[in-house]
């Protein structure tokens, strides 16, 4: 997908799978690279499509798009998407240059664990609907959703909508816009296994290593990833702040501009808002 006119596509192999990697190539007034992890199901395009760009216009981005593993049947693990994620970083810019890092859901976790193990390499770091462990109430989602992905594939995008999207914004929705969006709503096997995966999320032995300046922001509406595990971060991270946007889950059809407003202005002054600070809503 051509993000900007000079996105670049690559790939590398990691681990034996092949990671496609998107670089929008030109320097920008910020002074580093920012890098951006999609999360589960998702693609660049899918939950970056309008970021992307946007953040083109202030700096060099990169953002990687997961591989399934070279062996279907291998259990995948965190340290397999991290991997892949720093596999692409490096080989788009070496193993020492320092970057700016934004992660979404699971993407947000991958996100985390890759700061908490670069260290000072990662500056500022955003995580969008992240967590820490996973805890009952998204076990019992990932429970229903592993029965319908196993039963009812229509019942399942039904059900991956109703706890996606805000309450608000469905009802903005017409019948045919959200049959539209269920249509596009397909599962495969490589995201079951994120799913497995998202119901096995804990890096509470790690998260406290992270040095980089990090911005929290939660979704309200969120039922996927509620709040609590927004403070949660917030308490666990040392140089941490949080913010919030009024939207479900999927931030990236209810408020994208909103999020992009939010990095670029933590990007531009990240001791704008001192440590453990609140932010209110900055609406776009």
């Amino acid at each position: 997908m051509p993000f900007t006119d000079a996105t670049q596509t690559h790939s590398v192999e990691v681990d034996g799978a092949r990671v496609t990697w998107f670089d929008s190539v030109a320097e920008g007034e910020l002074e580093r690279p920012l890098v951006l992890v999609h999360g589960s199901g998702g693609t660049t395009a899918t939950h970056f499509g309008h970021l992307f760009p946007m953040m083109a216009t202030r700096t060099r981005v990169i953002a990687v798009d997961w591989s399934p593993l070279a062996d279907p049947d291998t259990e995948l693990s965190l340290d397999h998407l991290v991997s892949q994620v720093r596999g692409a970083v490096d080989a788009a810019l070496g193993v020492d240059t320092p970057f700016d890092l934004v992660g979404y859901s699971l993407g947000a976790v991958v996100a985390a664990q890759l700061a908490a193990e670069l260290g000072k390499r990662v500056q500022h770091l955003v995580l969008v609907a992240g967590w820490i462990t996973t805890d009952a109430q998204q076990r019992l989602r990932n429970q229903v959703w592993r029965t319908l992905y196993d039963s009812d594939h229509d019942a399942l995008a039904r059900y991956t909508a109703f706890c996606g999207f805000s309450g608000p914004a469905l009802r903005a929705l017409t019948p045919a816009m959200l049959e539209g969006a269920l249509a596009t709503l397909k599962p495969t096997a490589f995201l079951a296994q994120q799913m497995d995966l998202n119901a096995r999320i804990d890096i509470s032995e790690s998260v406290g290593a992270i040095t980089a300046r990090t911005l929290i922001v939660n979704c309200t509406d969120d039922m996927m990833v509620p709040a609590h595990h927004q403070y949660e971060l917030l308490g666990a991270i040392d140089d941490a702040r949080l913010t919030y946007i009024t939207s479900g889950h999927a931030f990236f059809l209810e408020r994208p501009a909103e999020l992009m407003h939010i990095v670029d202005l933590f990007l531009r002054e990240p001791d704008r808002h001192p440590v453990g600070a609140i932010i209110p809503e900055t609406h776009s």
